[in-house]
Order: C-alpha cells, then sequence, then structure tokens
C-alpha cells in the first residue's frame, strides 16, 4: 500500500466491501497463541477500566489546552470521538499496560523489564530475540536469554503492538483493515532503525512512532459499519489523505486515534503529545520545552515525522533539526537509514508474528 492510497486489485471496491462478513478476523490465528493473557480479579479488571477512561480524559484534555481550543469547537468534538473510540476497542489488556507503563512510563528513560513483568508472553518474546531484526537471527527459547538479546523498550513496542492487532483481529472488515495494518507493521520497523538512533529515545518508541503512522486508520476502519468501510476504501482508492477519510467518514483524525491508544498502552502522554503534532495546526516548538517531557513530545514528533518520510520516499524533505533530535548528525548516519528502510520497503516486513496474522 503506497502512502497515499491502496491500489485497485481486480475487483471493485464495491465487490471487496460486500464481501466482508461480521466473522471476519473471528478465526484463531497462530500468532494469537503467541500470548496468554493472565486472569484478572473483577476488582483489578473495573479499576484498569476506570483508569483508562481517566487517561484518556486527560490527555483530550491537555492536549485541546496546548492546541488553544474551546471545548465546543470542531477540534474538541474530533478529540471526544476519538477518545470514544479508543475507550470502546481498549488497545491493550492490564498486563500489557503494565510492562509498557514500566518501561516507557517516564520521559527519556527506559526501565528494564523483570521476568515477573512479561509473564504471558513468553512466546512472543522468543519471537521476538530470534528475529533476525530485533533480535539474534537464531532460535531463543528461554526468557532469561530473550531478555538480554532484546532491549527492554523493544519487549514493551512489541507487546503493544501486538495486542493492538491481536483486537484488531476481533473485529470486522479485516480484508480492507488488514493492508493498512501491514503498512503500520512496515512503518513500525522503519522506527525501530529511526528510534535506535537515540539511546534515550529508543528504538521500541521508534517502533511504536512508526506504527502510529497507520494503526489509527485501521482501528477506525475496523471499528465503524459496513457503509462506513465501503466510502473508506472507495476514498483511499482515489488517493484520498487519511485525516480526511477519518474527518469526513468517522468523525476524527486517525492519527488523533493513534495518539490516545499510545497513552492508553501506557506509553506516557508525551508520547500522544508528540504524535499528534505531526497532525496539529500548531508548531511542536510550543510543546518541546528545555525539560525531560518537552524533549521526550519532540522526540517522539521527529520519529514519527522521519519515519513518513521515509516510507514515502521523501528523506531529502527531512528539516535539519528533526534530524538532530535524534542524533542523527552525519551523512553515514542518514545513508544507513535509507539503505536499511530500502531493504523493508523491498523485501516486507516478515513480522507476520507481530501483526497477528496467521
Amino acid at each position: 500500500m503506497t502512502d497515499r492510497k491502496i491500489e485497485k486489485g481486480k475487483e471493485s471496491s464495491s465487490t471487496l466491501v460486500t464481501d466482508m462478513v461480521a466473522g471476519n478476523g473471528q478465526k484463531k490465528t497462530q500468532s494469537a497463541e503467541l500470548v496468554v493473557e493472565p486472569e484478572a480479579a473483577p476488582a483489578e479488571v473495573d479499576s484498569f477500566a476506570r483508569e483508562l477512561e481517566r487517561t484518556l480524559r486527560e490527555t483530550e484534555q491537555a492536549v485541546l489546552g496546548l492546541e488553544g481550543k474551546q471545548k465546543e469547537s470542531a477540534e474538541a468534538k474530533s478529540w471526544q470521538q476519538a477518545r470514544s473510540i479508543v475507550e470502546t476497542f481498549k488497545p491493550v489488556p492490564l498486563f500489557i499496560w503494565r510492562l509498557s507503563n514500566f518501561v516507557l512510563g517516564k520521559p527519556g528513560s527506559i526501565n528494564k523489564a523483570s521476568e515477573g513483568l512479561v509473564f504471558g508472553l513468553r512466546r512472543l518474546l522468543f519471537a521476538a530475540a530470534s528475529d533476525s531484526v530485533l533480535g539474534a537471527g537464531r532460535k531463543v527459547n528461554s526468557v532469561h536469554d530473550a531478555l538480554e538479546i532484546l532491549a527492554p523498550d523493544v519487549v514493551a513496542a512489541t507487546a503493544v503492538i501486538h495486542a493492538i492487532s491481536r483486537r484488531l483481529a476481533t473485529r470486522q472488515f479485516e480484508r480492507i483493515w488488514r493492508p493498512i495494518l501491514d503498512d503500520a507493521i512496515l512503518r513500525s520497523q522503519i522506527g525501530f532503525f529511526v528510534g535506535g538512533q537515540d539511546p534515550s529515545f529508543g528504538a521500541g518508541r521508534g517502533m511504536l512512532a512508526g506504527f502510529a503512522g497507520r494503526s489509527g486508520l485501521a482501528v477506525l476502519i475496523a471499528s465503524g459499519d459496513l457503509e462506513q468501510a465501503r466510502k473508506a476504501l472507495e476514498m483511499l482508492a482515489t488517493g484520498a489523505e487519511i485525516k480526511n477519510v477519518g474527518m469526513a467518514l468517522y468523525g476524527c483524525d486517525p492519527i488523533q486515534i493513534s495518539a490516545m491508544m499510545l497513552s492508553a498502552s501506557g506509553c506516557g502522554r508525551d508520547a500522544a503529545y508528540g504524535t499528534v503534532s505531526y497532525s496539529s495546526a500548531h508548531s511542536i516548538e510550543l510543546q518541546a520545552g528545555a525539560d525531560e517531557a518537552g524533549k521526550s513530545q519532540a522526540a517522539w514528533h521527529s520519529a514519527f515525522l522521519i519515519t513518513e518520510y521515509v516510507r514515502t520516499a521523501r528523506l531529502d524533505k527531512v528539516p535539519p533539526e528533526i534530524w538532530a533530535r535524534l542524533n542523527f548528525t552525519d551523512t553515514v548516519s542518514k545513508n544507513n537509514l535509507a539503505d536499511r528502510a530500502k531493504n523493508a520497503l523491498r523485501r516486507g516486513h516478515g513480522w507476520n508474528w507481530l501483526s497477528a496474522s496467521s
């Protein structure tokens, strides 16, 4: 899939959407078996649901404050809609939120994950640690070894991306959102290369920034109805920008969904601020202060923008200050990123295990 459109295949968009049935995505996939969700007490489930609602409301209010929007403005209403969709979607379960929040929740730092925090993720860890990009490129079947091989931020990012993909796999219209999710996974691989240039930001945050570029659109389509899915496919096939698709059909920008999901997944509010600033009418400089939170917002924004420009073959358009925020300070580092991204774009992401695809 290209940045601006989904290429038309032999089937018409009308036939493609009509063929969609509510049962799509309900099949059990091999990837879904990579995670065993620990049973949580009812009180914990209720508490997490309240915490999720509170976090999303606070994120919405804080972003509107940064953008200087009134509660009754069109922008405010789009944030309310995004919040409502993400509350219903519930991107990650409690045990993955705990992992992500512990590892990535504090701006500018990455905490090491213990074996207790990755309980239930054993097979997912093995897949990531065995991967030639993320891990050792050889079979790994020990949790201890996997945690030694994988950076903790990559562990957290892998868990979050897989959780969102698993949630999507239970939704309808898979033939429409699946190519979009695949593009999000490809972008997460590019983001891995981008974020890895700055150890304080990390390759894992880079993965999540890249994933945010298209995951919001996939969730919107999976959360809507048949008529919205049909119209979304038609708009994308004619080259409509994803923001216009989201606003016209779902009442919010897909990037707003992505930002809310990052916040709801325990990645920190700075992740939401930095991501949505790519689509904001206001400059990131309004938010990027000298403290760790401000620097982290700027780094998230830079990771998102660089990944977006790499994916759309506009690497030469990245401003110098954006490069500098993630330590791309010379031609060698930029060329190395371009070469690695070119290989990923040519061969595909190869991460079907991460995208919960059979």
